[in-house]
């Protein structure tokens, strides 16, 4: 028999060892990332978390876009449509108005699940952002982590998350970098249907903000950086993202310009003050990148404009010449740093204020997507120097060391930035105690003072709501103080009206409408209220016993009514303004008048018990016996309580009966 020999085995070679000892590394590499997202997403989340308890802001686009806008609290196909047919707030992005509709329905209206979605979004974002960086660098993993946790805690992307109508630039940038990883995998992988994928997710960014145009721009930067031959077929594969882009760019421009943005709100300036705002604007998103302080909703244009700017406005035009011959220079150690400050240029060049738009020079919210390409830089730059170090592992241990320092201290700045969104006062008290001449600030202010705490919460508590009258009164007179536009000031003063209206300076307040008026003709809201100070308070009040100049007021009201109802195109005013102007012509005994007002409003809103019971009352003066008992019916249909209503239309039915024997 036999034996069967054991044949020692073939020592391990010296590269296999390497290649074990490697792998093993790699693997436990590989988990120590995913330790570090988690540390990334729990800090981020706890860093918002409170958010989710704020309410909707009163003042600033919440009302636009969700509280004030019926489009989104019954989701239909008619809302839909409506929705992919309008603008808010001179925007076009029928995508997110779909989302806050879906979550109208979800959550009544509540705003704890506005926030919680833009929280989401957010932590979504910070995934896709390390997802894209590795996969366009993927030798060092921490340029990656760099990127995304960076991006993740920055102060200057508490507006975006913090701020529920900036669900737009949160979901933009959501497809945005879907469609970024998406069109990278393409380039691996060269198949069509990978593009057309990147395609959908463009469109769908577009649909979301107007800011993701600057995608195909994009795509030709990443074809730069990875080295990619300029061929026929790269210029063609890009023709339908240019499309999109012209389209979307020309909805954006309309829109915009349709609402007199564009003409309204940013001052005139001669071409050296407009190039060093600019200039001053690029050099602060800079900055406050790596040195995040003085943040503010809103950045108003120096008050000196018109005539000698600020200093450091005039040095900002030799920064920017001297940052760009730097990034210029850096070419010599490779690609790196001019991808990174080209993405960052590409992606925020549109709100550079190259074309004036809005009353602020920049904003925190422009830099969500553009800091990736700024992170970018300070991961690579941390990588080129762990390759140059002698001892690496001290490098390591040292930067990073401070690397975590700033991500702590991002994150403690964001966290304490987010409560300044809590709600109108905190968040306008910040911006003026920021910038004492922001005008558009005080406004707000004064309307959440006078709006809200004065005429709901504290309404009836004597003390408390003159209190608020009266801070509310200061900061319109500041608003008109500061205002760099004196026809913007129509705005405070249609405000400064209301708030005097409240105090009982009724003189006063039909002053302010006047002044609102004679700089804004096309201020509907400014005919609404001083027809009804001259209908209830002059008309009804000062001259009750004076026929004449009661009538004198009735009729100016009337004219106002109707002016306003010239430029009203919106359902609920239009049915106030029906309702006004059949009492008007009530008091003036025009009864059939007020009967056409009365169908108009019906017509509008044909449950509008009140609308029935006033038409009834006028039917009932014309001796239309039938139709003042048929409304009576109605009224009581839709109102069964009223009990006024029903003694009325014993009345009326006696009548009827009467003239039957």
């Amino acid at each position: 028999m036999k034996v069967k020999e054991n044949k020692p085995k073939k020592p391990q070679s010296k590269l296999n060892s390497q290649k074990t000892a490697k792998k093993s590394e790699n693997q436990n590499f590989s988990k120590w990332v995913w330790f570090f997202l988690a540390g990334i997403f729990i800090t981020t989340f706890i860093i918002y978390l409170k958010a989710i308890g704020y309410n909707l802001l009163l003042y600033w686009d919440d009302n636009f876009y969700i509280t004030a806008n019926d489009h989104i609290k019954d989701l239909n196909w008619t809302t839909v449509k409506l929705i992919f047919s309008n603008f808010y707030a001179s925007n076009y992005q029928p995508l997110v108005m779909l989302f806050y509709a879906v979550e109208y329905k979800l959550g009544s209206g509540q705003a704890q699940i506005f926030h919680f979605i833009n929280i989401l979004f957010h932590l979504l974002n910070t995934y896709l952002v390390f997802v894209l960086v590795k996969k366009i660098a993927p030798k060092n993993v921490f340029v990656a982590l760099i990127t995304a946790a960076f991006f993740a805690v920055h102060p200057m992307h508490v507006e975006s998350v913090a701020w529920v109508s900036e669900r737009k630039d949160v979901m933009y940038s959501f497809f945005f970098l879907l469609g970024l990883v998406s069109y990278v995998k393409y380039l691996d992988q060269k198949t069509y249907k990978r593009l057309i994928i990147t395609l959908i997710f463009f469109v769908l960014s577009c649909l979301s903000k107007s800011a993701a145009v600057v995608f195909p721009m994009v795509m030709l930067l990443i074809d730069y950086y990875l080295s990619r031959k300029i061929d026929r077929k790269m210029i063609f594969e890009k023709i339908p993202f240019f499309l999109v882009s012209l389209v979307f760019g020309f909805v954006a421009l309309y829109s915009q310009k349709s609402s007199g943005v564009l003409e309204d709100w940013a001052p005139k300036m001669s071409f050296i003050e407009h190039m060093s705002v600019i200039a001053f604007s690029f050099c602060s998103y800079i900055f406050k990148a790596f040195i995040p302080i003085n943040l503010s909703a809103i950045y108003p244009y120096p008050m000196e404009i018109g005539h000698t700017l600020p200093v450091l406005y005039y040095l900002s035009l030799l920064f920017v010449i001297i940052i760009l011959f730097f990034v210029g220079f850096s070419y010599r150690w490779g690609k790196d740093i001019l991808f990174g400050f080209l993405f960052f240029i590409i992606t925020i060049i549109l709100v550079l204020q190259f074309l004036p738009v809005g009353s602020a020079i920049m904003a925190d919210r422009y830099t969500y997507i553009p800091y990736i390409g700024l992170f970018i830089i300070v991961g690579k730059v941390f990588d080129y120097f762990y390759s140059k170090a002698k001892n690496r592992q001290a490098f390591r241990k040292y930067s990073l060391a401070f690397l975590l320092f700033l991500f702590f201290i991002f994150s403690a700045v964001s966290f304490v930035r987010v409560s300044v969104w809590k709600n109108d006062e905190t968040l306008f008290s910040d911006a003026i105690n920021k910038y004492p001449n922001c005008s558009i600030a005080y406004v707000n202010r004064g309307n959440y003072y006078n709006g809200y705490l004065a005429n709901q919460v504290y309404k009836g508590n004597t003390e408390n709501e003159i209190k608020y009258i009266n801070l509310a009164i200061k900061d319109f007179e500041n608003a008109i103080k500061y205002e760099l536009i004196p026809k913007n000031n129509w705005r405070a003063y249609f405000n400064l009206g209301l708030a005097h209206g409240n105090a009982g300076d009724i003189a006063g307040a039909v002053e302010d409408f006047n002044k609102s008026i004679e700089l804004n003709a096309d201020n509907r809201y400014g005919f609404l209220s001083r027809g009804v100070h001259y209908l209830n308070y002059y008309a009804n009040n000062v001259y009750i016993n004076d026929k004449a100049k009661r009538e004198f007021y009735i009729n100016k009201a009337v004219s106002d009514f109707e002016s306003s109802l010239a430029l009203s195109s919106s359902r609920d005013e239009k049915i106030v303004l029906y309702k006004n102007l059949g009492v008007a012509k009530v008091q003036l005994g025009d009864y059939n008048g007020a009967i056409r007002f009365y169908d108009k409003l019906i017509d509008l809103d044909p449950k509008n018990a009140d609308a029935y019971v006033k038409r009834s009352d006028a039917r009932y003066q014309i001796k239309d016996y039938q139709g003042a008992f048929d409304d009576c019916n109605k009224a009581i249909e839709l109102d069964p309580g009223n009990t006024i209503t029903v003694k009325n239309r014993e009345i009326v039915r006696a009548i009827l009966e009467s003239s039957k024997k």
